[in-house]
C-alpha cells in the first residue's frame, strides 16, 4: 500500500494521460486502468469501464505486490510510459486525428 501511494504521487502520474486533467497536488488519482497501467481521473475511469477495461481503485481494491510492481517504470507502467508507448502517435489532448 505504501509503494502504491508513492507511485500515485509521482509527478509523471499526476496528469491523466487520456484527458490531461491534473490531479490534486500531493494526492494523485484514485484509479488505475489495469490494461494500460495508468493513473486516471474519474471521468476517464468511466470511459475505460464503458469499453470493458478493468479499472481498480487505489483505496477500495486489494493490491498484490506484483500488481504494484507492474506500475513501475521498470515494467513499463505509469503515465509516462503510457504516453511513450500507447499514446505516442495520438494528437495532443483536445485535438482530433487529421483526416
Amino acid at each position: 500500500e505504501i509503494a502504491l501511494k508513492k507511485l500515485r504521487k509521482l509527478d509523471e502520474n499526476m496528469e491523466c494521460p487520456n484527458c490531461g486533467t491534473k490531479a490534486q497536488p500531493g494526492i494523485g488519482f484514485g484509479n488505475i486502468c489495469v490494461k494500460f497501467k495508468t493513473f486516471i481521473c474519474d471521468n476517464c475511469k468511466t470511459s475505460h469501464q464503458a469499453i470493458s477495461h478493468r479499472v481498480k481503485s487505489i483505496t477500495m481494491s486489494n493490491w498484490t505486490m506484483d500488481e504494484v510492481n507492474e506500475l513501475t517504470d521498470q515494467r513499463c507502467g505509469g503515465n509516462s510510459a503510457a504516453l511513450h508507448i500507447w499514446l505516442q502517435n495520438s494528437p495532443p489532448i483536445g485535438q482530433r486525428y487529421p483526416g
